[in-house]
């Protein structure tokens, strides 16, 4: 897919097409997700390697907790980042490129930092408010960092402008995501399955501190299998709501025309 795409697209084109932007750049994406979270992976490498299925975790929880989730955070802020620039460099017919995609990420750090913790603040506290104050907050705020990265808005205006091109496409917005979710988060779901199925339920039952001081290796398993497979899926699920981004601006400014005219422009 390229500019000469750039239409408004069905419901399973956004969905087809995201499958064949991330095919093509694979590699790139999936390094894109990975590299950030080697980190955490090397970490829970160290603990199994070092731990092996008897040692007291109650210090080394706490570590985890104190280090590795605010970095898991700044991380995501950073991979998100540079998979909506990716995406939409790819849907576009631009340069795909993954040193661009982290410095177009670092670049807009701050405003993709603060509009995340504010969505999903707010999509928290909507979810404990009987859930569908939450579902809303999640299909009103659906372009936000596209907004940040693609625009170079700030963080509330790039929440104001999620809602510009959220009005009166809750339902396809809703449907589009809710499908992306479930094909982007299978495979880590069976993963976690297949661990699970592998060392037995009974080694993941009890208190948490009590598993993770006696279940060692499938813990870390668990732990390392998910960031690989998030890195797998990620990007999919980045690149559709990237082109859903795409589809709402056509379908509401003609992106499509304006574009276009500028390119016949560029040429003349």
């Amino acid at each position: 897919m390229s500019l000469s795409h750039l239409r408004p697209l069905s419901f399973g084109e956004i969905l087809d097409g995201a499958f064949v932007l991330y095919r093509r750049h694979l590699g790139t994406m999936f390094v894109a997700t990975l590299v950030p979270f080697l980190p955490p992976v090397l970490f829970w490498l160290l603990v199994g390697a070092t731990i092996g299925g008897t040692s007291d975790l109650e210090g080394l929880s706490t570590a985890a907790n104190l280090l590795l989730m605010p970095y898991s955070l700044l991380a995501t802020v950073v991979v998100w980042g540079a998979l909506m620039h990716l995406a939409s460099r790819a849907y576009l017919g631009g340069e795909v490129s993954l040193g661009e995609g982290f410095r177009t990420a670092l670049r807009r750090f701050l405003p993709l930092l603060v509009s995340g913790v504010v969505v999903y603040v707010l999509f928290v506290l909507g979810l404990v408010l009987f859930v569908v104050p939450g579902v809303i907050a999640g299909i009103v705020f659906f372009a936000a960092w596209q907004a940040v990265v693609i625009e170079g808005k700030g963080p509330f205006a790039a929440m104001s402008r999620s809602r510009q091109l959220a009005r009166g496409a809750w339902k396809r917005i809703f449907g589009v995501t809710l499908v992306a979710l479930v094909i982007a988060f299978m495979p880590t779901m069976l993963g976690t399955a297949a661990v699970i199925g592998f060392y037995g339920m009974e080694a993941f039952s009890g208190p948490a501190l009590e598993v993770a001081a006696t279940v060692g290796w499938p813990f870390v398993a668990m732990n390392v299998l998910g960031t690989v497979l998030s890195a797998l899926t990620y990007p999919y699920f980045a690149t559709v709501m990237t082109l859903l981004y795409y589809d709402r601006r056509v379908r509401t400014e003609a992106l499509d025309l304006e574009m276009a005219t500028e390119r016949l422009g560029a040429t003349v």
